[in-house]
């Protein structure tokens, strides 16, 4: 068993995107990173999940849907922070230029992504021809580590850097559409397109080379704090990504991913992913899937592995009209499948700790086999039930991580205050042996009540969004809902100011660590 699920700790969720620090852009940086590793250490906690990093679309704000299984998204690039920003008079100029922006993007409630994203990107376009000026045209040792670099990352970053380049040039226009020679990655084609527009395919690997540094630099501050950071792999990829234009065999594309009909959904739901070609990826080794292990490997210390069923069986769609299928039949097959892969998955996780998102309607066999790997899922308190009845957290098994919600779902005040009567007199119950008719309200009393008891679970690990443990009831995402509040959030504290803001909660939660046996300290 890993070291992490021998004992008992906890953990923070804030996506990065919802960090606030000083001098941010309007959503959550590397230096944002830092700063909140900084102060969740100090109260004890040993993780912080930051929820998906992937690079998304002009089109998107969810980040389960990426272009890029490998690329980071320039937006969490602290452009305050980087080398040749600070040393480039015409990164300095527009900086200054856009000052007022920055300042309302800054104090925004909202991650207002294209508009900050495409900020950074100029910024970091200026800084990068100072690079080129400096360092790369002199051959300087800065210029010999960016190669290194390259030569690292090699297995992914050279396709990404061309498809976001082409990108640009075709303004964005989906690959499906680009003329035959680039819309099916015709090599000699690329080689030509490259060495015509060699700058601006480097400058895609130069902000790759940027994050990854200032992401590296942050997990070096959380191993010095005894923090671990906690990422995802998400289980799809956009339709229109680097990973599906250029490694199509990987994938078939006349199918989209989702889910079955259930209590929930009646008709099933339909995420336009495209589905995994399973037999010509187990053809070859699975080795696209061993690439995204590795890399995440490179950038995570315990990772989250998104629809952990789809690894088993994958509910596919053919068309609008279809019914949709399991793309494997059969338990055993299934079993197998799911196993096989998994298996695999720790050989190459490099003794990282994995978790595997389990929610939803899971077959027995899957935790089975997540049982037999020791990958822990997820408790998640209102809907650990027997008979309509809450389970008692203290009964959670060990390899598991326990949590009262989740990034998909409302926060714990919110859930507490819309649940009807009966049901919150159930839990109360449990939670407290007190017997009521559920006019509970939700109070300091009920929220520390909750908070013990989940820190209290059998589960080694328990992770808590900043919204419950601060109180709040902003929501991170709702699905099936068309919204600009979705993955938009910003969290309205700094590292410095979050025990002004939130005295009590945050006294409560260093506290109950300590009680509980889960501080870091």
């Amino acid at each position: 068993m890993l070291p992490i699920l021998e004992r008992k700790t906890a953990g923070i969720v804030i996506p990065m995107f919802s960090m606030r620090s000083d001098g941010d852009w309007g959503t959550g940086d590397f230096s944002s990173l830092e700063q909140w590793i900084n102060y969740f250490s100090s109260t004890g906690a040993t993780i912080l999940q930051i929820l998906p990093i992937n690079e998304i679309s002009p089109y998107e704000a969810g980040p389960y849907s990426a272009l890029s299984s490998f690329a980071i998204d320039p937006i969490y690039i602290s452009v305050r922070d980087t080398e040749d920003v600070i040393n480039s008079p015409r990164a300095q100029k527009f900086i200054a230029s856009i000052k007022v922006l920055i300042e309302i993007w800054h104090k925004s409630d909202r991650v207002y992504y294209n508009t900050v994203r495409d900020a950074k990107l100029k910024t970091l376009l200026l800084g990068f021809s100072h690079f080129l000026e400096t360092q790369w045209d002199k051959n300087t040792p800065r210029a010999h580590e960016f190669k290194a670099y390259i030569d690292a990352q090699t297995h992914w970053i050279h396709d990404y850097a061309r498809f976001r380049a082409l990108k640009d040039f075709y303004k964005w226009q989906t690959w499906t559409q680009w003329p035959e020679n680039f819309k099916n990655a015709d090599k000699e084609t690329l080689r030509i397109f490259e060495a015509n527009n060699f700058h601006q395919v480097m400058f895609f690997k130069y902000i790759q080379w940027v994050a990854d540094g200032q992401i590296a630099r942050a997990t070096a501050a959380a191993k010095a704090k005894n923090m671990l950071l906690f990422g995802d792999i998400p289980f799809g990829i956009n339709l229109d990504s680097a990973d599906v234009w250029a490694e199509r065999g990987n994938f078939n594309v006349s199918m989209e991913v989702g889910a079955p009909p259930d209590q929930f959904s009646t008709d099933g739901q339909r995420w336009g992913l495209p589905a995994y070609d399973w037999v010509a990826m187990q053809n070859s080794g699975f080795s696209y899937w061993k690439r995204k292990i590795q890399r995440a490997v490179q950038l995570y210390d315990i990772i989250r592995l998104d629809h952990l069923v789809g690894f088993f069986r994958t509910y596919v769609y053919k068309d609008a009209k279809d019914a949709g299928h399991y793309d494997w039949l059969g338990d055993e097959a299934q079993k197998k499948r799911g196993y096989e892969f998994l298996n695999l998955v720790k050989q190459f996780a490099a003794g990282k700790t994995l978790v595997g998102e389990d929610l939803g309607v899971i077959p027995d066999f899957t935790r089975e086999v997540m049982a037999q790997l020791q990958i822990p899922g997820y408790k998640i308190l209102r809907w650990e039930k027997d008979h309509g009845y809450y389970r008692e957290p203290r009964k959670f098994p060990l390899i598991s991580v326990a949590a009262v919600s989740t990034h998909d779902t409302e926060t714990m005040r919110d859930w507490w205050e819309s649940m009807p009567f009966e049901e919150r007199a159930n839990i109360w119950e449990m939670i407290s042996t007190q017997k009521t008719n559920g006019l509970v309200p939700f109070t300091t009393e009920v929220q520390e009540t909750v908070l013990r008891r989940l820190l209290q679970s059998g589960s080694s690990i328990v992770m808590l969004s900043v919204q419950d443990i601060c109180g709040t009831t902003d929501r991170v995402n709702t699905p099936g809902l068309v919204s600009d509040k979705n993955w938009t959030y910003r969290f309205d504290s700094y590292p410095g100011t979050i025990e002004k803001n939130y005295p009590a909660q945050m006294k409560l939660f260093k506290n109950l660590l300590a009680e509980c046996g889960r501080t870091n300290k």
